[in-house]
């Protein structure tokens, strides 16, 4: 059972004694949205794995009450910390993927990623910017139907002024795993959000 105190009218939840530690604690006592404690974690656990799953059995599974699972749930996914999306299969369309990788001497990223953009953005999946690689500092996600279709994108992305160098690498298959280890890897590394 968890205990509501009411400070500056503002409810916190807490999670029972037998469950809070000082990692649970949370880092903003004002007005703390979600408390990673083990119930919480749990919860992402379960949310992560299936966004479809019921609260009810999220309860089943964990022995937890369903109004506690529910309310926590709900400042879990009002957190903004999760998002549910929808991934295309590329593949099931007959085309392929991959990255571009680029290496910029100097000027505007920022400048140069909406040059790309502009130039394909019926191709571009997403654009991120790297350090540690001292060849690849932008990667340019795409979609393409064949070698054609690649080599032109290549071609006149290789046009952009400061670019130095290009390179690509198809995806070929995308390998999922169990993260339920990462889940609580990156939580134990945070209190609270």
């Amino acid at each position: 059972m968890t205990k509501r105190i009411k400070k500056n009218n503002d409810k916190k939840i807490l999670p029972p004694k037998s469950i809070r530690n000082e990692q649970s604690q949370p880092i903003n006592s004002e007005n703390p949205l979600v408390i990673f404690d083990k119930i919480n974690i749990e919860i992402m656990k379960y949310i992560w794995k299936n966004p479809d799953i019921k609260s009810s059995e999220i309860a089943e599974k964990v022995d937890i009450p369903l109004s506690t699972i529910q309310r926590r749930r709900s400042r879990i996914e009002n957190s903004s910390l999760l998002r549910k999306s929808f991934d295309l299969h590329y593949h099931r369309l007959g085309m392929r993927t991959a990255d571009l990788l680029i290496k910029i001497t100097k000027g505007d990223v920022e400048r140069i990623v909406d040059q790309i953009i502009e130039k394909h953005s019926k191709s571009v999946l997403e654009v991120t910017v790297r350090i540690g690689h001292p060849d690849v500092n932008l990667v340019v996600k795409i979609v393409y139907k064949d070698n054609d279709e690649i080599y032109e994108i290549m071609r006149t992305v290789n046009t952009i002024e400061n670019l130095e160098s290009i390179q690509w690498s198809e995806i070929l298959k995308e390998i999922t795993v169990d993260r339920d280890g990462l889940i609580e890897n990156l939580l134990s590394r945070v209190r609270s959000i």
